[in-house]
Order: C-alpha cells, then sequence, then structure tokens
C-alpha cells in the first residue's frame, strides 16, 4: 500500500531528518510510528501526504509513484487528524463532517447517513451531536469528531500525528479503544505518530521505532518487546513501559497454549489435571475445561493490557481464558502465567518493589 524507497530529507541548513528510510506499511495495517523527540517520524508522516518533500528517495501508494499523483486528488483520498484537531468554530459537528464529501461532490442524504454511521461507531448519538457546534464539545469529543471527519470521505490511508496527547489520562484510554475498535470495522491503512510506547503497543499491527532519522527496529509489539535488537531498543522500552499496560498477548507468546478440540474431549485424549480451552475442530472458542468438566468463559482480546486481563479473570472466576484476535483464537493464558509474567518484570531493591 504505502512503500518508502531509499528516502532522505535534508533541509536546506544542512539538517538530515530522515536518512536512507526503507519501509512497506500493507493494506490495512495499523503501523505506529515511534521513538525520541526529533528522529523524523511526523516529517516521515507528513511525506506520505506530501506536505514535506523528500530531497531523495521515493515512496509509493498502491506502486504508484507519490509525484505522479495529482496533488489534490491525492490528499482528498488521506485522511489527516493531528493533535490540535482545528474544527470550525462557526460549522455545526455535521457541517465539519461534511467538508471533504462535499469537496468530492458527494449527495446531502449521501454525507448525512456517512456522519451518523461514523458517529455511531465511536459511540456519539447523531441525534444529540450533529447540531452541536465544537465549543459545545469536550476534548475528547471534539477528537472523536476530527477523527470522524478524516474518514468521512472513506479515504484509503489515514495518518494521525499525536492525535491523544492533549487528552487527559481517561479520555485517551477511552480514544484509545475506540480507535481499535473503529480499525476492525472500516480496516484502513493508518499510520500513526506517538511518543508514547504504551499507546504505540495498545494499536500497533507493527511499531517502527526510529532514532536521528532511522529505522532502529520495525516489528510486531511482541518482538519489539521480547526480541529487541540492541541497546536502544532496550532502553527507550525499558525506560517507559510498564508491565501493567503490556499487551496481554506479549505473555501469550511465552506460553505454550493448552488447547483441546471437541472431538479429542470427546475421545478422553487429555489430561483431566490439567486446563484447557474447548474448540471445535475448526477452530471456533467453545468453552473452558476444568477438571474435566466443560465451564463458560470470556474471551479476552490481544490488545488488552494485563491490568485489563487481571479483572477480566476476577469476572470469570476462570483459571485459564482464550485470547483471540479479532474472531481468530491466537493462544490461551492462565492467571499463573500472568503472576510469573509481573514477577518477572518486577525488582525488589531494599525492601521496595520497582517496575
Amino acid at each position: 500500500m504505502i512503500e518508502f524507497k531509499g528516502v532522505q530529507k535534508t533541509y536546506p541548513d544542512g539538517t538530515e531528518a530522515i536518512k536512507n528510510f526503507n519501509l512497506k506499511v500493507q493494506e490495512g495495517e495499523m503501523l505506529t510510528l515511534i521513538g525520541p523527540s526529533g528522529c523524523g517520524k511526523t516529517t516521515t508522516m507528513k511525506m506520505i501526504n506530501r506536505l514535506v518533500e523528500p530531497s531523495a528517495g521515493e515512496i509509493y501508494i498502491d506502486g504508484k509513484d507519490l509525484k505522479d499523483y495529482n496533488i489534490h486528488e491525492l490528499r482528498w483520498n488521506i485522511g489527516y487528524v493531528l493533535q490540535q484537531i482545528a474544527l470550525f468554530p462557526h460549522m455545526t459537528v455535521e457541517e465539519n463532517i461534511a467538508v471533504v464529501p462535499e469537496m468530492k461532490k458527494w449527495k446531502k442524504q449521501q454525507i448525512r447517513d456517512r456522519a451518523k454511521e461514523l458517529m455511531q461507531m465511536v459511540g456519539m448519538e447523531p441525534s444529540i451531536y450533529m447540531k452541536k457546534k465544537p465549543s459545545e464539545l469536550s476534548g475528547g469529543q471534539a477528537q472523536r469528531v476530527g477523527v470522524i471527519r478524516a474518514l468521512a470521505a472513506d479515504p484509503q490511508i489515514l495518518l494521525m500525528d499525536e492525535p491523544f496527547s492533549a487528552l487527559d489520562p481517561i479520555s485517551r484510554e477511552g480514544l484509545q479503544k475506540d480507535i481499535r475498535k473503529l480499525q476492525q470495522q472500516i480496516k484502513k491503512t493508518i499510520v500513526f505518530v506517538t511518543h508514547d510506547i504504551d499507546e504505540a503497543t495498545a494499536l500497533g499491527d507493527r511499531i517502527c521505532l526510529m532514532n536521528a532519522g532511522e529505522i532502529i527496529q520495525v516489528d510486531t509489539p511482541q518482538k519489539l518487546i521480547l526480541e529487541p535488537r540492541n541497546s536502544f531498543v532496550r532502553s527507550f522500552i525499558g525506560d517507559k513501559k510498564s508491565p501493567w499496560q503490556t499487551a496481554v498477548d506479549i505473555v501469550v507468546a511465552q506460553t505454550v497454549s493448552h488447547i483441546l478440540t471437541q472431538t479429542d474431549f470427546e475421545a478422553g485424549n487429555f489430561d483431566p489435571e490439567q486446563a484447557y480451552i474447548l474448540t471445535s475442530d475448526d477452530g471456533q472458542i467453545l468453552c473452558a475445561v476444568e477438571h474435566g468438566k466443560q465451564k463458560d468463559i470470556l474471551t479476552m482480546s490481544n490488545d488488552m493490557n494485563v491490568l485489563e486481563a487481571v479483572r477480566v479473570f476476577e469476572k470469570a472466576k476462570a483459571s485459564i481464558l482464550p485470547v483471540a484476535k479479532g474472531d481468530e483464537l491466537i493462544g490461551t493464558v492462565t492467571q499463573q502465567e500472568l503472576l510469573h509474567y509481573l514477577a518477572s518484570k518486577t525488582e525488589v531493591k531494599n525492601g521496595v518493589v520497582t517496575q
């Protein structure tokens, strides 16, 4: 979908913002760009919609060089969400959402239907909010409208430049959950810039960690945390990552899954002293098996963090739970494995527990 080939950016004063940048973003993927301040992540993003032009190298979308696109059509097909959302203050929420669809000559009813659809996806009741002005919205609500406005004309690509960094922690966490849920429905290609490692691991299918204009490591959140390429990666993650905020599939990646098929269960091909997740023969989650008996369970999402997972265990009153990405079972996790993970990330110095 998006490909950087040997891209460089040097400013007139000689500053090298981007150095020999090679990266491919797959269609439907959410890639998070992260790194220290001044590492080049925002410059990289702005080159995708040509707000910044590269000094050398090529950038392609769908195999076509960016320079060959009409710049207005290019930007119409790329949604852009900033930290300062800049809604038009004199317009209603509905009118703000309609800006780009109107430029693309959409019909009024089509625009209204699209606005209602997207507002419902992010939990904003259209009958309550469509006629409000930006001054009547909270910070979190305004950011939701900003995301909707960027998606209104159904762009292929969505660029998000630290969109939640100015919000309070509760609003920020809520918006992260909304974006994860929204992405499962719309499956856009998203490039998301953040300075927060927790946010990067919660949202990204892959993370691109940058430093001084160069890519240091591109990997899934699991591999970045479990297999850091060098001391910079270890330091960057170690200084900023709380084990309680780690995505639960990091824990799954370190365990042997206890998955039992219906056929093996009926044949008695299992250890009754072990706990299992019972699946149909085609992999659909059915229930848990504990002490040889079936038990209803809850399913955890792979991007749920360890703290949330502990709360699910408390509610489920089970010793083992399945972890799924969308509809796909990717593994299991037990309460004991969660405790072992937290213990492995915890040190006691002079009687004080640190993480």
